[in-house]
Formats: structure tokens, sequence, C-alpha cells
């Protein structure tokens, strides 16, 4: 086999790090794969394999690689075909300018995009989250069917006179939500797979416990259709107890850490997907700022079946959301309270008490019409802000998702204004927990253009009037032609030399030229350069330092923007939790908005709910059937569940 590359010596080393991803390895302005990742490229991709040699001295007819390649401009659809098939990707970037480099250009891992950490928007479904989970189960008993494997797999099985313990946490990174729960006791497995149905998470990593329940990872993969990683790898435990904790304190800080001290379970299963988070992406998780830990008697408990027979957000037989509980429910404005909305379904609340509220923000909303109508008017059309900062802050958002952010906070001010008018406690307190944050539109607006650019990288998105340098780069720019003009002049009058004109060619690039006539009037500042027939060529330090500065322009401006740029990024991710909060605020406006509307359209009344454990329900109408029976009148039927002596 002949010697190796360099540039193949650094592939392979790359590619032995993530054995199990496909390596986009950036070449130029194409992202190039090798080998059997090409193979499985190509023929998922419909891309034209190609091969190329591989060895120094490669002959004809020698040794030759696999090889295909996409566009780096164009990789973010080839990626999301790829991670729809079940595929992971490492990206690998070049890490210095191939024009500066000295030898080998350096090259490194950014990130590792999987099912659970999809960031591009067009790979996402704006009304529902895209959860990465971590599952935490304690090894079996001894007598449990899977308690073999889990001795194979984690060593000794846990003991019979401790209650075993279950964790999971759900992640959606595109927003920064997180949600933590445990359990203790019996059933552990299917309390894991029914929390599993609350969110219906694209990825899950499993401890090496979780990874020997067949129960468990067989609904992961028949019932979810989700992809599962071990927690595991080369005797490397990301579920290791002596870094949960710690984990939670660097992302969240050391009081909610301290929270988390006496449920150990729901630390490990926390602690496991940051680690997860940590190690395939290799940016910042700043959005993620907070999380939400909820007992098991916070929310009703629906089991897998339960959840499907109810359509609560698809139905049955096609999958389809026309038909679900959801598709009735859902006249949200933003993307943000689609998602909650969906949430609030899938999640459904236990406390009489939280119940009574949200109906009674509801019942503010049905009753108030104008001031409904006017918020409903001032959400539409805002942007989701949840998605936009979460972009910003991992660094996949450019100019243009600080523009789309700017013009959904510019819409804040109405929204708040139109949900102060409610005269209930709750949208009270709601109106007080949305920012307006009116600082930070002015901020990108003072510095990102209206209609940015796709690519940051490009330049030419930094508002005219922000930087001095920027402004002066420009002008060179946008009129190198009438600064040598002007040039050209001050030299004619300083000197007196009415021939004297400033040309440029690609040998010598920009000169003074003067004709024979006025030699004896050049400046000994002038140092001549060429020799013509009619006369001669001068250069100076002046036209020097022009022509670097307008064949340099075009990159210097475009660095110099891009720094201006990472300014803001940092200035908006210190601000993420406001932005964060507001937009959760946001959400909850538009998820009640909804469904007072729905109310009011379809005549529902707000329902008396108690802990009487009576259902009575007169004239009661099934939300989804009558608005299937179009043609058909909907006859209301009265029920009643209960002890009849409870009846009043």
């Amino acid at each position: 086999m002949a010697e190796l590359t360099p540039m193949m010596q650094q592939y392979l080393e790359i590619k032995k790090e993530h054995p199990d991803s496909i390596l986009f390895f950036r070449l130029g302005d194409f992202y190039e794969m090798f080998g059997d990742d090409a193979q499985i490229a190509s023929k998922e991709l419909d891309l034209t394999l190609t091969s190329r040699d591989h060895g120094k001295k490669a002959k004809a007819g020698g040794e030759q690689v696999p090889m295909c390649g996409v566009p780096y401009h164009a990789s973010d659809a080839y990626i999301a075909r790829l991670i729809d098939k079940g595929y992971k990707v490492a990206i690998c970037e070049q890490m210095e300018d191939p024009a500066a480099a000295r030898g080998l250009v350096k090259r490194d891992i950014l990130r590792v995009v999987t099912p659970g950490t999809v960031m591009d928007a067009a790979s996402l479904d704006d009304g529902a989250g895209n959860f990465l989970c971590g599952l935490y189960l304690d090894a079996p008993l001894p007598d449990s069917p899977d308690a073999q494997d889990a001795q194979d797999t984690q060593g000794t099985p846990a003991a019979e006179d401790r209650p075993r313990t279950a964790g999971a946490a759900f992640c959606d990174l595109s927003t920064g939500e997180v949600h933590v729960t445990s359990f203790a006791g019996p059933d552990l497995e299917e309390h894991l797979i029914n929390e599993l149905g609350r969110f219906s998470p694209a990825e899950a990593v499993l401890n090496p416990g979780a990874l020997a329940c067949s129960e468990l990872t067989k609904a992961i993969r028949e019932k979810f259709h989700c992809h599962m990683e071990p927690g595991e790898k080369d005797g490397n435990d990301i579920f290791s107890p002596e870094r949960a904790l710690s984990n939670v304190a660097r992302q969240f800080g050391t009081k909610e850490a301290e929270s988390l001290k006496d449920k150990e379970a729901a630390a490990l299963a926390l602690g496991g997907l940051l680690q997860y988070l940590y190690d395939t992406q290799k940016t910042s998780l700043a959005h993620i700022n907070k999380f939400d830990y909820y007992e098991q008697n916070v929310f009703m408990e629906l089991d897998w079946t339960a959840r499907q027979n109810l359509e609560l957000t698809a139905t049955i037989r096609s999958r389809d959301r026309r038909g679900s509980l959801l598709w009735v429910l859902d006249r949200t404005k933003t993307p943000m309270g689609a998602r909650l909305l969906r949430g609030w379904l899938e999640k459904p609340m236990l406390s009489v008490t939280a119940i009574r509220r949200r109906s009674g923000a509801v019942e503010s909303m049905v009753q108030n019409t104008i001031p409904r109508e006017e918020l409903i008017a001032a959400l539409s059309g805002l942007g989701d802000m949840e998605r936009l900062i979460g972009r910003i802050v991992y660094g996949s958002g450019g100019a243009r998702e600080m523009s789309s952010l700017r013009a959904a906070m510019e819409k804040l001010p109405e929204v708040r204004r139109q949900l102060a008018a409610f005269p209930d406690r709750s949208l009270r307190q709601l109106t007080e927990q949305l920012d307006a944050l009116e600082d930070i539109a002015s901020r990108i607006a003072e510095v990102i253009v209206d209609d940015p650019p796709f690519s940051v990288r490009q330049g030419d998105f930094i508002r005219d009037g922000y930087h001095e340098d920027v402004d002066r780069l420009r002008h060179i720019l946008r009129g190198g032609k009438s600064v040598i003009a002007e040039m050209e002049a001050r030299e004619k009058e300083a000197t007196g030399i009415r021939t004297l004109k400033i040309g440029y060619n690609k040998v010598f690039g920009y000169y003074i030229e003067v004709s024979n006539s006025f030699k004896n009037q050049v400046p000994e500042s002038y140092v001549r350069k060429q020799t013509l027939v009619n006369g001669e060529r001068y250069i100076t330090q002046e036209l020097k330092d022009l022509e670097q500065s307008i064949l340099t322009a075009s990159d210097r401006v475009a660095a110099l923007e891009y720094q201006l740029f990472s300014q803001l990024r940092d200035e908006l991710s210190a601000a993420s939790a406001r932005i964060s909060q507001t937009a959760a605020a946001v959400a909850e406006a538009d998820a009640l908005a909804s469904l007072a509307a729905v109310a009011v359209s379809n005549r529902y009344c707000r329902p008396e709910v108690d802990e009487s454990g009576v259902i009575e329900i007169h004239e009661g109408r099934h939300p989804v059937v009558e608005r299937m029976a179009k043609d058909a009148l909907f006859v209301p039927n009265d029920t009643f569940m209960g002890e009849k002596e409870q009846r009043t």
C-alpha cells in the first residue's frame, strides 16, 4: 500500500475518533466524504461516486479511495436527509485560512449532528419540539429476566433491599427547553415508556441499565422509532455519578445542582444528557439555562396505547394532525404557542388549582372580546423567538436570524399592551413576565441592516454609519474609481503637471504616468517604476497604501463585519435568559388566546373542576367528531360517572 498523503492521514485520524458518524471533511468550498462514508452518502443522497489516489506516489491504475462531496453552502439540506435516515454526521471544518496556512490546513470537528441535536430550521417542525432524552435505569433485580444482561453490561445488579430508581431528562436543543423527572419502586420500565410518550424524542441516550432492559429498548425502536445511543463506550460511562452534579452545576448553577442532590436518578439522567451534548456539540449552550423538575403527581400519566386511542395530536390510522384534538384546539399564531399548546395536551395537569387558574385565564379572554382579538392580531406574524435565540447563541444563526429576532421583538410592546387589558390575575402576572426587550431590539437595529444576506462570511450586513472603518472600506470598494480620480486631481494640482494620470495594470498595479515634457516637475517622493517611449511611470507610498487598501478591502471589511457580528452575538447570548423568559410568556399568551378563540367559535363553556370523583356532563359534544361531521347533525349527550348519591 502506498504511503498516505498528509491530507489522507489527517482524514483517517479524525475519522478514527468518530467511527459511527459520516464525516463531512471540509476541502475548500466542499465537504468531501471518503471510503465507506462516501459509498453510504452517494447511495443515500444520490451523489456521483468518484475516486482519488490516496498515496504520495500513486500511479495510474493504483489504489483508489471512493469519494463524493457536497457544496458547503448547501450542506444543511444534505445533512438533514442523512439525519432523517438515522445517520449521524460529524462536521470537520478548516480551522485556518488555507491561503495563510503553512503546510497542511488544520482541521477539527466542530459538532456532531444527531437526530436529537438538529438545529437547521428547515429540518424542524415549527409546531413540535425536537427532544433528545437521557434515560437512567438501575440494573434489574437478580430475579428479573433482564438481570443477566445487565450484569454483563454493568456489573453486579442492584441489591434486593434497595429500591430501584429511574430518571429521565428531555432537552430540545433548538429552544433550550429542559424537563427532568425520576421514579422509585416497581414498574420503572413502564413509567419510562410513558414518559417517552409525552415527549416523543428523536434520540435517546441510555445508561447500561436502561440499555439492558429489552422492554424499554423494544418500545424505543418500535413505538417511538427513536434513534438510540449507548451512554457507555470504551469503558467511559457518561452517566457517571462523579460528574453528574458537576455537569448540572456547570450548566445551570450550584443552586440548581443542589436541588437534585436527593434525586439521584434525575441527576444522573440530566448529567448524562448534558455530557452527551458536551461531547457532540463543540459550541456554546448558554441558551440552555434552566430546567423544569416535575414530580409524577403533577401530570396525568397515560400509557402509549391510551395516547394513541385518544388521538391527542395525531390520528391512529394515518398519523395525520387533521382529526386529532390538537387540530381542533390549535389556532395559535406563533410557533412557540403551537409547541406549548401541544405540550399541554401531552401533559394533562392533575392539580385542581392549576386547572382552575388556566381555565380562569381562558374565561377572561372569552369574556373580553376586543382585547382578545387585538391580542391575536398583535401575535400574528411574531417570529419563533425561542429557536431564533437558540440558533444565535449556538452559533448556527446569522444576521438574518438577528434581523428576524428584532422583527419579533418589535411586536412585543403591542402584545404586552393588549395582554395588560385583561382583568384576570394570572394574565396580569403573565404581563409582568413579558419583557418588551426594546433595548435589545434597538441594539440589533443599530448594527444589522433590515434585509441582510444569507451568509455572514460575505459581509455587507452591518448598517452604514455604525462603524467608521467599515464605512471607509466600503467607500473604497464602492468608489474605487472615484478615490483614484480624487487622488489624480490632487496630484495634478500639487505638481502642476496637467498630463499626469493614474493607471493600473496587472504587472505593476497602480502607477502615476507623466509625459517626458513634464519630467522635470516630478517630486522627489515619486519613485520611478517604468520608462516608456513618451514618458515615465512612478509610484508613491500613498499610492501603494491605496492600492493595498483597494485590493484587500473586500477581505478586510468581511472580516471586520464578522468581528462586529460576533460581538453582537455575545451580547445577545448574555441576554438569552431574558429573551427566553419573554418567549415563554408570549407562548403562554398565544396558547390561552387559541383556546379562548376556539371556545367562542365552537360555543364551549368553562367546566367546573373539583375533587369529588364525579364526572357530570350535560349536552356534551365530542370536539373532534363534531368538527369532522360537516354534513350531519351532531346530537349532544349527557354523561354521568360516579356515585349516585353524590349527584346534585
